[in-house]
């Protein structure tokens, strides 16, 4: 698997919801870095999976990790939700502020490294870290410079309810059709939510994420490198499926991400498709669904395709302990770092390849589906277009939800999108 985020030399700054001209990192760094890390200090560190129930406090505990090896470091959560990360970041930033340590949505990073908002990290990590390091950790690079390091990879698939299914007399889908005629099953058999996905333009980041899964999947692609390619025949073939399992009328209508996983936990939905890190804390409530009532298969496209969420981590150019972070960092890439955060944060990707524990894998049997997945996965990032991805993203997004609501066609959504965006140049 390899993530398609090529970063283009002197592209063009994408404008953030406050102008980040102010940022002299990124692009050369500033020359402040702040006390020695031996002097110690409080890093902020912004990451809106510190609110996951359960799996949030066990990132925090591998983190805080670092405190024992500096104990002269104190690692302080800046909680963020998913919805309003990408604008509230902008802002801090944007004002000359922000956390010290931020975690990155692979989508956000090409706005934050072409603004100069991150601190370059080459040359902070010793050879046997740099070493164990993945290829993929190259795709955060952008105009020769190092500006962030793999945080985690989650891969996606499409899971269910092993006792809703049952109860409705169905099978898992392995087609889009099929993945329609069992979500009406399940709703007029069961009176539960068939099926549901992210659907809605007020959480638009991690949706095209979701929405890439089904072009992906269709065998499309948003861009040949050199121009847009959004109304392709595969990328309407995509729109349409998904338009059909929206009207299916077993589809979860108006539901936002954190309702419709709380009402998986609490057995009231049949299939999702999300990523694994959202099953596991839908699994990990004490008296919700457990990981032994779940299963998991591949997407039910034709072309095999996917997505996945990528994140990074990277230090902001306007930290006061640049020194401290790179520090952090620095310990985090160790082995002995890694294999805390290969733990705390299955069942991901981290970034390097070590394994995570035997008896996690055993706990999850559901994690062989997605890990079968991430190996034909993509970034959401749009080759050719990567600092215009989030006014892509806009534009597409927009024309999807006016096809779910108003009663317009696929192409001609995908029409309009290629049409309006038409004027993006790479």
């Amino acid at each position: 698997m390899k993530i398609r985020t090529v970063m283009k030399s002197g592209a063009a700054a994408v404008a953030l919801s406050l102008a980040l001209s102010g940022c002299s990192g990124g692009g050369g760094g500033t020359t402040e870095t702040g006390p020695a890390a031996s002097e110690g200090g409080t890093l902020t560190f912004a990451n809106w999976q510190w609110l996951e129930k359960g799996r949030g406090d066990n990132i925090l505990a591998a983190v805080k990790e670092y405190e024992k090896v500096n104990t002269k470091a104190k690692i302080e959560k800046q909680e963020i939700t998913r919805a309003d990360y990408e604008k509230t970041i902008s802002t801090q930033i944007g004002s000359g502020a922000g956390p010290d340590i931020l975690i990155i949505p692979d989508p956000f990073f090409p706005e934050l490294a072409s603004s100069g908002a991150l601190e370059p990290l080459d040359g902070i990590l010793d050879s046997n870290s740099e070493k164990a390091l993945r290829k993929t950790n190259e795709n955060y690079k952008f105009d020769g410079q190092q500006l962030g390091l793999i945080w985690e990879a989650v891969p996606y698939a499409l899971f269910y309810n092993n006792d809703i299914m049952s109860t409705a007399g169905v099978k898992p889908p392995t087609t889009a059709d099929e993945l329609v005629t069992a979500a009406k099953t399940i709703k007029d058999k069961t009176g539960k939510t068939g099926f549901v996905v992210r659907h809605q333009l007020n959480e638009e980041a991690p949706w095209f994420t979701d929405y890439s899964n089904w072009v992906y999947g269709y065998g499309g692609k948003w861009s040949d490198g050199k121009k847009l390619t959004l109304n392709s025949d595969e990328n309407v073939a995509a729109a349409d499926a998904f338009l059909k399992a929206y009207k299916s009328g077993g589809f979860g209508v108006g539901d936002d991400a954190s309702t419709y996983r709380s009402k998986f936990s609490a057995g009231e939905v049949g299939m999702v498709i999300d990523n694994s890190s959202a099953l596991l804390t839908m699994v990990s409530s004490q008296d919700g669904v457990k990981s032994t009532q779940v299963s998991a298969s591949p997407l039910p496209f034709p072309e095999g395709g996917s997505a996945y969420a990528g994140f990074s981590i990277g230090i902001n150019a306007h930290s006061k302990n640049k020194a401290l972070a790179k520090d952090f960092l620095k310990w985090m890439m160790t082995a002995d770092a890694q294999s805390k955060f290969v733990d705390a944060l299955f069942p991901s990707g981290i970034a390097t390849g070590v394994s995570a524990p035997d008896a996690k894998i055993k706990a999850n049997p559901w994690i062989d589906a997605f890990y079968k997945q991430l190996e034909n996965s993509s970034s959401v990032v749009i080759p050719g277009f990567e600092t215009k991805t989030p006014q892509v993203r806009t534009i597409v997004l927009t024309q999807v939800a006016r096809m779910l609501t108003t009663g317009i066609s696929a192409k001609e959504a995908m029409d309009a999108a290629q049409q309006q965006a038409s004027s993006l140049a790479p």
